[in-house]
């Protein structure tokens, strides 16, 4: 009998240890052309590996964040960003990459007189 508990508690144990998600920080620099005003918004978020997640950080961005990945190595990137800061959501724009888990990257976007820059950092981290 105390063999079958001690499986049974074994197999709960199991089941119930975190798995491995992704962290990513995003470092978003936002750039008025023919001006120095220069604003910087980083924020990361740990997210589930093949699933989309929309974030709103602060009433200044929204982010749509697509991971995709079949050996939880290397993971396609898709990010959405949406400027916030005027009260309209004005979207900036949208790009996909291919990274290994462990590598940055960043992506730049240009509309009408803004430049906005998205850093991005990944690694794993445990889910709760």
């Amino acid at each position: 009998m105390k063999f079958i508990i001690a499986i049974i508690f074994s197999v709960f144990s199991l089941s119930a240890s975190a798995e491995d998600g992704l962290i990513t920080q995003f470092v978003i620099t936002k750039v008025v052309d023919g001006s120095n005003t220069k604003h910087s918004y980083n924020n990361a978020v740990l997210v589930n590996f093949n699933d989309v997640h929309s974030f709103d950080f602060k009433g200044l961005y929204s982010l749509k964040l697509t991971t995709r990945t079949e050996d939880y190595k290397k993971v396609n990137v898709l990010i959405n960003l949406k400027d916030l800061s005027t009260g309209k959501p004005y979207y900036v724009g949208g790009r996909a990459t291919d990274l290994t888990v462990g590598e940055s990257t960043n992506f730049n976007f240009n509309r009408d007189g803004i430049t906005y820059t998205v850093d991005i950092d990944t690694s794993y981290g445990k889910l709760p």
